[in-house]
């Protein structure tokens, strides 16, 4: 038998059909490519001619009068036929919808009948005129039978079955962990994904041959959506099939869990053992795709951890690969100890999952624009926004806008909508989980004991709270919050004990509730204790300066004033730009773990120790510019904060407090922006004599700023005091600020709002301009 091209199959086939079962109506038979098979409780598609072109075999559903008749394994003139090919049919048959009575394999030299029940040879007696209903007689016979040992077969590297049948499994599991982008205990936000390099990474890094990887990253990183994003990619991948197991909740070992799966879902009774026997058959298969066995949540010590050591140990072939995510590649790749390398290290790549770059917050912007969702310019300088986290919190607050031709914009910089966001979204948990938010942030601002520095520095970029501050009453809502799904405990690479938030805006919300009543008990002595309480917390808090002004309003509301004392205080509590010259400065390395500068007296820096001690030589700071920093950030930034909000003060609605921040603080000569883990090189205008704002395209990211713009748009038709205001202040930063606040709001779909911005900017802003710059203003 010559090669036959998937075209002429079937005609194939019909030929050697009227040759092989003479005593059936020729007119009769129909071949389909096409059929549908049950592996549990699962259906999946299957194209019996996928193969045909690569391997040279064919299997292919016979119907007779539109009943199934046969299965038909086709084979190549040069492959052998043997009883295998039989037991493969017969797998398939037994695995279809309508099961059928036959099972005939062929190489066109020779073609064996065989009985779907028994794999025996036809019985002679079946002959005659009623040799067809005979033959479907015989399919009860099928349906009664032990099917396990099909499933046994159609899940081996021989077939292709498994492939959708992993696939599938990794696809219901992925759908049991996706849930509304306002629930933040699935890891997957619905219609929320988008892609992330360390993606890209993997699949190189397997082409490559990496039998194991082990993506690595805080929690909340991102890692379990890499891993969606990988099924996504490998989904049509005729290299690649990904099994993908949750290992993120207590339970059994990796065997387990697989057996488990199948059990459940294939009807396929494993023991973890054959579990181990079927991942050793199938890495050992010279057959493409090759086995991805992603393994989501791996905790050191844990019984997954022990059973992927335990896989390693013993060997694997080139056909399975591992893809592991943990919050530290090290504590699952080396010993109890952290020196001795485990089985697993010589063979494993790391990948970390970190902060968004800017090429994947692009990926952010492509993904949300199809729903008309978009952020205003500036957006990509914030920090808070490259955290997945945050990022599916703030989405979650944005909602796609009913009319078609209307689009939605985020705000470039946090705010606290981001804060009265997660308050709805926490009333709408309900029960009694915002009551043990409440409990587990009083205890997280009473926390006053030494850590370490690797903790320090995690606390500054995230919100985790140790467990060894918790009382009793916390240390139960911390229980009962786990239970939930709100929180996890785990060990620091620090060495301490943490509490590990799932929901971080909830926690966001009720510290800001807790250190309003702390603030309220203090300024009963006086403004300057209660503001040293608030701005202590707020800068100890990842996100403080939304919690500090957060608390500032939730106590202004219970007392149905603004406390102006306090914030007299703050407004006097100005910011200064210094210089880095002799300073120590820790930052988080990759590995999460702290790592040291030392700066000269030139303002070069060097690696140092923990005690200042240089490691490395002095190397100069942006081409030579002298390093600098700013000192008492938080008053001014939880004000920024404040400012968007209307405010008055005294017994006129004209006295606006509101009003009263912008045009102070906007005179800073500096941008008023949060700095980071990683800061990002902010674009800066200058405005001469050391004074500096960011540039018009990215000025939205400065919260007053992005204050000043949503007073313009909101309020436009009555500023006139504003700007009497402006004017009164007379300072270039803030002119300019409020320059840049006006541009952003150039292409307003408001009626009549462009044509008074640009009023405004021709007739007040450029001339007010000129003034204080003078002839250095072109």
């Amino acid at each position: 038998m010559t090669f036959v091209p998937e075209a002429q199959l079937q005609a194939y086939v019909l030929a050697l059909l009227r040759k092989e079962l003479k005593h059936l109506s020729p007119g009769d038979f129909q071949v389909e490519k096409r059929f549908k098979l049950r592996i549990g409780h699962h259906e999946d598609d299957y194209d019996g001619a996928a193969l045909w072109e690569a391997e040279g075999r064919a299997d292919l559903l016979v119907l007779h009068g539109k009943r199934p008749l046969a299965l038909f394994e086709l084979k190549r003139e040069d492959k052998n036929l043997s009883e295998d090919h039989v037991g493969q049919g017969r797998s398939y048959a037994a695995q279809l919808l309508d099961r059928p009575p036959l099972v005939i394999v062929s190489n066109g030299k020779e073609t064996w009948v065989r009985q779907a029940s028994n794999g025996e040879p036809l019985d002679p007696g079946l002959d005659g005129a009623d040799f067809a209903e005979k033959l479907f007689s015989n399919i009860g016979k099928v349906a009664a039978s032990n099917l396990a040992w099909a499933i046994e077969v159609l899940m081996g590297p021989e077939t292709t079955v498994w492939v959708e049948a992993v696939r599938g499994r990794t696809d219901a599991l992925i759908e049991q962990l996706t849930g509304d982008p306002d629930d933040p205990r699935l890891p997957y936000g619905r219609d929320l994904l988008f892609r992330r390099r360390a993606t890209v990474d993997i699949l190189s890094m397997l082409n490559d041959g990496a039998k194991a990887i082990v993506l690595e990253g805080a929690p909340l990183s991102g890692k379990s959506n890499v891993l969606r994003d990988l099924a996504r990619l490998t989904r049509s991948s005729p290299d690649w099939a990904m099994l993908m197991i949750n290992a993120a909740t207590a339970g059994p070992g990796l065997f387990q869990r697989i057996a488990n799966l199948f059990e459940t879902t294939l009807e396929w009774s494993l023991s973890p053992q054959e579990v181990r026997t079927w991942l050793r058959r199938m890495s050992r298969s010279d057959r493409k795709p090759a086995l991805i066995l992603a393994v989501d949540g791996v905790a050191p010590g844990s019984a997954v951890a022990s059973d992927l050591e335990e896989l390693a140990e013993t060997g694997f072939g080139d056909a399975l690969r591992l893809v592991l995510s943990t919050d530290r590649a090290d504590a699952i790749l080396r010993g109890a100890n952290g020196r001795t390398p485990g089985a697993l290290e010589p063979v494993a790549k790391v990948i970390e999952v970190d902060l968004l770059d800017d090429q994947e917050f692009h990926y952010v912007r492509e993904a949300i624009a199809p729903a008309r969702l978009f952020f205003y310019g500036g957006a990509e300088l914030s920090q808070e926004y490259r955290r997945p986290w945050i990022l599916r919190a703030a989405l979650a607050a944005g909602s796609t806008p009913d009319d078609e031709d209307v689009a939605a914009f985020m705000p470039a910089s946090m705010g606290l909508k981001f804060v009265q966001t997660a308050r709805q979204h926490l009333a709408k948990v309900g029960g009694d989980t915002a009551r043990l938010f409440r409990l587990l942030a009083r205890d997280a601002l009473a926390d006053g004991g030494e850590v370490s520095d690797a903790l320090a520095l995690t606390q500054a970029n995230a919100l985790v709270v140790r467990r060894d501050a918790l009382g009793p009453a916390s240390d139960a809502a911390t229980a009962a919050l786990a239970a939930q799904g709100w929180v996890k405990c785990s060990r620091h690479h620090g060495g301490e004990d943490i509490v590990v938030i799932r929901a971080p805006e909830f926690l966001v919300s009720e510290l800001a509730s807790e250190l309003a009543t702390r603030v309220s008990e203090r300024l009963a002595q006086g403004a300057e204790t209660a503001a040293t309480e608030l701005l202590w917390q707020s800068h100890r808090f990842f996100l403080g300066d939304l919690i500090g002004a957060c608390a500032i309003v939730d106590l202004a509301a219970r007392r149905r004033a603004l406390p102006l004392e306090l914030l007299a205080f703050l407004m006097n509590f100005f910011p200064e730009a210094d210089t880095m010259t002799g300073k120590l400065v820790s930052a988080e390395g990759e590995d999460g773990k702290p790592f040291y500068m030392v700066f000269d007296e030139k303002g070069w820096v060097a690696l140092a120790d923990a005690d200042g001690n240089p490691l490395s030589p002095f190397e100069p700071v942006d081409e030579g510019d002298e390093a600098r920093s700013y000192k008492d950030m938080i008053a001014w930034m939880i004000l920024s904060q404040l400012a968007r909000l209307r405010s008055v003060f005294g017994d006129s609605d004209g006295d606006r407090f509101d009003f009263e921040i912008i045009t102070h603080l906007g005179q800073c000569g500096f941008p008023l922006v949060n700095g980071g883990r990683a800061p990002m090189l902010h674009a800066i205008e200058d405005l001469g004599g050391a004074a500096t704002v960011l540039d018009p395209g990215h000025a939205l990211a400065e919260p007053l700023t992005a204050a000043i713009h949503k007073l313009v748009a909101e309020e436009w038709r009555s500023l006139d005091p504003f700007f009497e205001k402006v004017r009164e202040a007379n300072a270039l930063p803030l002119t300019v600020r409020v320059q840049h606040a006006l541009l952003a709001l150039q292409n307003s779909a408001s009626p009549g709002l462009p044509a008074w911005v640009d009023a405004k900017l021709e007739d007040f802003i450029l001339p007010l301009r000129q003034e204080q710059q003078g002839t250095r203003f072109h």
